[in-house]
């Protein structure tokens, strides 16, 4: 896996959805299964992976894993500020520090 960062904005995520959309009209309505063609394209890209099939299957938990935490981190940002608001909340003081796995970390406070 790469140790540099990936960049996610808006340009691209609508081109990736864009081509999935015109292979198949239905995805623009139906999230789940656009949802589908994605994890699809993962699944026949990851079968030409190079290693035993054990690598293969420890890079595919591990890409799970990060979707996971794109998913979550993408959640919360998209709640409205407003509710946000309403529960002030201390923020807990440390860092993360990273570890061999991009999508964890490890919190240490401060």
């Amino acid at each position: 896996m790469s140790e540099e960062s990936i960049q996610i904005h808006d340009d691209l995520i609508a081109g990736v959805l864009d081509v999935v959309v015109r292979n198949d009209a239905r995805a623009e309505a139906d999230m789940m299964l656009g949802l589908q063609y994605l994890a699809a394209v993962i699944g026949y890209i990851a079968a030409s992976y190079p290693g035993p099939v054990s690598e293969r299957d420890g890079l595919l938990e591990h890409l799970a894993a990060f979707t996971k935490h794109v998913t979550d981190d993408r959640a919360a940002s998209l709640q409205p500020q407003q509710q946000q608001s309403q529960q002030p909340q201390e923020a807990a003081k440390g860092h993360s520090q990273a570890t061999d796995d991009p999508a964890m970390g490890i919190w240490k406070p401060e």
